[in-house]
């Protein structure tokens, strides 16, 4: 091969190379941040919640997300959450509008709520992502020496 175009592509590999790096270490991040939060909030004092709105009742076509509204009261004071879990989005664990659910309170600020705790399946998905990016731009890499 040409040694200008060699020279091109060993250019644009270690660019690619470089996000793959990238994107590895953000799914790692978030992903590790997200199953440290989950881990604590197993320790958090659980609540009485009542489910307001499911994902029946308010689901868009756009962008097929739904929302979530849960509220619970602690000393005489309502409070309303809509986070499931942390890096959880699933709402299998959650059963229909107007059930009472257990809702996991942070002690420290009693806004801050989950419905879902514990590592779940999207938490090892995002640790397979980042290792097989990392292992992508290695792979690109070790193919631009």
């Amino acid at each position: 091969m040409n040694p200008e175009i060699e020279k091109k592509y060993q250019r644009l590999r270690s660019f690619f190379f470089g996000l793959c790096i990238l994107a590895a270490g953000l799914f790692f991040l978030i992903t590790s941040k997200n199953i440290i939060k989950t881990q604590a909030a197993e320790n958090w004092r659980v609540y009485s919640g009542i489910l307001e709105s499911d994902k029946a009742s308010r689901t868009t076509a756009l962008f097929r997300t739904s929302w979530l509204k849960y509220s619970y009261e602690i000393d005489g004071k309502k409070y309303q959450g809509t986070r499931i879990g942390y890096g959880i989005s699933n709402m299998e664990d959650v059963s229909g509008r107007g059930e009472t659910l257990k809702v996991y309170v942070n002690p420290e600020d009693y806004t801050d709520s989950v419905l879902v705790t514990g590592i779940k399946k999207t938490h090892i998905i995002g640790l397979l992502f980042s290792a097989g990016f990392m292992w992508l731009g290695f792979y690109l890499w070790k193919r631009t020496k």
